[in-house]
């Protein structure tokens, strides 16, 4: 299913392969990791069947997550950042990985964390998004993402948390305009503006505990303890006044 926003809109034809299929575009994931090991076994099982390849950077890790993206066989690339670097470097990362993805040919990017995981069909669906929306002269867009609260088949459904989405599905372009905020920076680039609105769905493993929920709030309140970079603050990420769940539905789940 896709949003309001792209419904309607007629598929431009494009050279098709043998047995007649579209061209799929070259979809590559950017992944930056920072001692991720919890996670990353199963984010390349899970992404490995959504996208062409995956470009990852990784920032320092101490927990082995460089040797283990460097021995798999879906990372095209591996950038590395030294574990004393002198300090984190969130659009510096971003850039670097771009670069890259366009180095080895990538067409089109998903910026994506090492503890989310795509539903099943994310590429079909993708796929659909981008042939529609390109005869509006769309060129990224916006996936919701499903909160995992308590259960990996549970999602958090009430009020913001039903909502939240992120532009991070996007053409990979050599010019592309950088987000300079230092946190919670904009993935797609800023020139692709507007970024519509669609139901591709990114579920999010890191807020599956209370302990993981309280350990984010804390990290983000050091990092910005103004809400500079983020008004509404941080402490909504423990707050569980009208919490509601929802069952993942499983033609739209999640595997690995």
């Amino acid at each position: 299913m896709l949003s309001r926003a792209l419904r309607g809109i007629d598929i431009p034809s494009s050279p098709p392969l043998f047995g007649g299929r579209r061209r799929r575009v070259r979809l590559f994931a950017l992944l930056p990791v920072r001692d991720g090991m919890r996670f990353l076994p199963g984010f390349v099982a899970n992404a490995a069947a959504q996208v062409d390849g995956i470009v990852a950077l990784d920032d320092g890790s101490r927990d082995g997550s460089a040797e283990f993206l460097a021995a798999q066989p879906e990372v095209v690339e591996l950038l590395r950042n030294l574990p004393d670097r002198p300090r984190w470097d969130e659009i510096g990362n971003h850039r670097r990985l771009v670069e890259a993805a366009l180095r080895h040919g990538g067409e089109w990017a998903l910026a994506i964390d090492y503890d989310h995981r795509l539903e099943r069909d994310f590429r079909t669906r993708a796929e659909q998004v981008i042939r529609r929306g390109a005869r509006r002269g769309h060129s990224a867009f916006s996936v919701l993402t499903r909160e995992l609260w308590d259960r990996p088949d549970r999602y958090r459904a009430d009020g913001y948390w039903n909502r939240k989405r992120r532009a991070t599905l996007f053409r990979l372009r050599a010019d592309h305009e950088f987000d300079t905020a230092p946190l919670h920076a904009k993935k797609a680039p800023l020139q692709s503006q507007p970024w519509p609105r669609t139901d591709l769905l990114v579920y999010h493993l890191g807020m599956l505990t209370p302990e993981d929920r309280q350990n984010r709030r804390e990290r983000y309140e050091r990092l910005d303890p103004d809400g500079r970079w983020q008004a509404m603050g941080y402490a909504y990420l423990t707050d569980e006044e009208g919490l509601r769940l929802r069952r993942v539905p499983r033609r739209r789940g999640w595997v690995e």
